[in-house]
This record gives C-alpha cells, structure tokens and sequence, in this order.
C-alpha cells in the first residue's frame, strides 16, 4: 500500500495518542494540602486522568492537551513578566526566557536592586519546572536557572537555580 492510499483513520488515531506526565507532587501541591482525591478530581475537571504515585503524580491526556497546556503555561509566565516589568516598586527592567523554559534573565536597574527581590522570582522556578515536566523532562533532570543582569553593564549581579532552592526547603 503507497502513502497515497493510506486510510484517514490513521491521522484520527495519531491525534488520540495520549501522553503521560510524571510531576512531581511538591510542585503540585507544595504546601501538601491535598488529599490525593483532590488532585484527581481536578484532572479529571480538566479533561485528564491523573494517578498519584507516591511523590508524583502521573497526569494521562492526549498530545493536543498538553500542547495546549504548554501554550498556556508559556502565556502565564509572560503574564507574570509583564506585570513585573510594569511595578515599579521593584528594579525589574526586563525578563528574557529560552523556548524550554530552563533560563530566566532578569534584567534589572542596579542602583534600586535589592537582593530581596530574588523572592519575586520563585514562580519562575515552579513555572519553569513544571514547564519543563510536562514538556517531558524527569522531575530529576528540571532545571532552572534565574539570572539578574545590572541592564546597564550586563554584569550578573546574582544567580539561583530551582535544584538548589529544592536543596535549601529539604534542609
């Protein structure tokens, strides 16, 4: 059978093809207030299955699902940018992220920067991370790193990673 003859159904199964997605709990539900119930059911609420599997939980949805989602996660994180960039109660000037999600520029004016304001970034961390675990990647391979530039000198005023934020709450 030639490629031309191939039958339509096969395009209809490639699109059902479900994908699943290994998530870290914690990044879930980092508090650890919900019942595992509660997890399920909001899949469930989103079109998906979701099983807990100890300190993870595997989400089961088709490949146009998780392409959404991923979109969506994009479109959140250049929200939380946006509003960031835009308080000037802070000395954020300017946020560049990579396609993966594994790096975060944050360019910033130095003479208002406080080292305090390495706070503002933790959803970044968590944003990237569960980029990053929906894209496919190990909860073990995530990585995130967030970079503040003087946008002045382009210096590195100071860097944090998601491995090591995980490394200072288990301490």
């Amino acid at each position: 059978m030639d490629a031309d003859s191939t039958p339509a159904a096969v395009e209809v199964e490639e699109d059902l093809v479900s994908v699943d997605v290994r998530v870290a709990r914690s990044l879930i539900d980092p508090d650890g207030s919900l019942a595992d119930d509660d997890i399920v059911a909001a899949a469930d609420a989103q079109g998906m299955t979701a099983v807990v599997d100890g300190e993870s939980v595997v989400y089961t949805m088709s490949k146009p699902q998780r392409d959404e989602m991923l979109a969506e996660m994009r479109s959140s994180a250049q929200d939380s940018i946006d509003d960031m960039v835009s308080d000037t109660s802070n000395s954020v000037t300017d946020v560049e992220i990579d396609n993966a999600m594994t790096s975060f520029r944050v360019s910033v004016d130095r003479q208002q920067f406080s080292p305090l304001e390495s706070m503002l970034v933790l959803g970044f961390y968590i944003q990237g991370a569960l980029y990053q675990q929906f894209a496919g990647a190990s909860p073990d391979d995530v990585e995130v790193t967030v970079d503040f530039i003087d946008d002045a000198t382009g210096e590195v005023l100071e860097s944090g990673s998601y491995q090591e934020w995980r490394k200072n709450l288990e301490q």
